[in-house]
C-alpha cells in the first residue's frame, strides 16, 4: 500500500515538473525569438537611418515579424507572455539603434540573429501561411510608423 502511494505521488511530481519546464521551455523560446526581432530590427532601423537603405529595413521589419508570429501563434501565449514579447522587442530594437559604434560583438549578435530568425520561419512556415493575413496587416501598419518615425528622427 504504502509503495503504491510513493509511486503514485512519484508520478504526480514528475507530471508537475514537465509541465512547469515545458511552460517555461516555450516562454524561454518565444523570449528568445523575441529578442533576436528587435535585434534584426534595429539593424534595419539602422540601415534605413544611416544609409538610407528602405529595402534592407523593409527586408529585416518582415524576417522578424514573421519568425515572430510564427513561434508566438505555434503555442497558446498569456498576456503577460505577449507584453513581456514585445517589451523585448523593444528594448533590443533601442540596444542596437542607438549603438554609438558596432564593434564585433555586436555585429556577431546581429549575424546570429539573423540565422536565427531564418531558421524560426523555416520552422513554423506552416503556421506562417495560415496566419499571413493577419502577420501582413500588422507588417504594413507598422512597417509604415517605424519608417516615418526614424526619417524623421
Amino acid at each position: 500500500m504504502f509503495k503504491i502511494f510513493l509511486k503514485s505521488k512519484f508520478i504526480i511530481i514528475v507530471f508537475f515538473l514537465v509541465i512547469t519546464f515545458t511552460k517555461q521551455s516555450y516562454s524561454n523560446e518565444f523570449d528568445n525569438i523575441s529578442a533576436c526581432a528587435g535585434v534584426v530590427i534595429g539593424d534595419g532601423a539602422s540601415e534605413l537611418r544611416d544609409l538610407e537603405n528602405e529595402k534592407n529595413f523593409d527586408d529585416a521589419f518582415e524576417l522578424a515579424i514573421k519568425a515572430f508570429y510564427g513561434e508566438g501563434l505555434s503555442e497558446s501565449r498569456s498576456n503577460e507572455d505577449i507584453v513581456i514579447a514585445e517589451n523585448i522587442i523593444a528594448s533590443n530594437v533601442d540596444k542596437i539603434y542607438m549603438q554609438p559604434e558596432w564593434t564585433a560583438e555586436v555585429y556577431q549578435e546581429v549575424i546570429r540573429c539573423y540565422r536565427v530568425l531564418g531558421l524560426k520561419v523555416l520552422e513554423k512556415s506552416s503556421t506562417i501561411k495560415m496566419n499571413i493575413n493577419m502577420i501582413n496587416q500588422y507588417l504594413n501598419k507598422y512597417k509604415a510608423r517605424l519608417k516615418r518615425m526614424i526619417n524623421a528622427g
